[in-house]
């Protein structure tokens, strides 16, 4: 259970990174980039719901999977924003 706060802790962190970054500098966004980061964070939510409505059989792994996905969106817009708008160190570390 511990592992599982944890994950949608971090998971939480870089949904609200996402934010913060495409609302600072939204306009300087690579095209393909910002596509590639809206699909992970598309399918996050996808993963969420059905963790959510019990349909996945194995949440854990699920989870893991989804975090990788958010961690990914995060470093497309990361990568697309001027250096001096990027989010420095988040302290999100994964295990």
């Amino acid at each position: 259970m511990k592992a599982k706060v944890e994950t949608v802790e971090k998971m939480n962190l870089y949904a609200n990174e996402l934010v913060k970054m495409i609302v600072k500098d939204g306009q300087s966004l690579q095209d393909e980039k910002l596509r590639i980061a809206f699909e992970n964070v598309v399918r996050a939510m996808v993963d969420m719901t059905n963790i959510q409505l019990e349909r996945e059989k194995d949440a854990n792994d699920t989870l893991k999977t989804t975090l990788s996905r958010m961690k990914i969106a995060h470093n497309c817009i990361n990568e697309s924003v001027p250096s001096g708008m990027k989010v420095k160190n988040t302290g999100i570390t994964s295990k």
